[in-house]
């Protein structure tokens, strides 16, 4: 069974499947909902925002305080 984490934590350019979101109506908009599968590409110091490519299809950057509150757990490429 896969562990499941933060998208905050996650590791860098890695595939995860969103587990679970705050309801924050911008996140649903950006298509980071539960079930999407997204790539963190990277995680800026200082509790910086989460840079992630979501679906193969676009990049978006998430604040620290939201990304805490985002549930992944890693993808096995097999």
């Amino acid at each position: 069974m896969p562990l499941t984490t933060n998208l905050y934590v996650a590791d860098k350019n890695n595939r995860f499947q969103v587990t679970s979101v705050p309801d924050i109506g911008l996140l649903e908009n950006m298509g980071v909902r539960s079930g999407t599968q997204v790539t963190v590409q990277n995680r800026y110091a200082l509790g910086g925002p989460v840079l992630l490519r979501v679906e193969d299809a676009y990049s978006v950057a998430l604040g620290k305080d939201i990304a805490i509150q985002i549930g992944v757990k890693k993808v096995s490429l097999s």
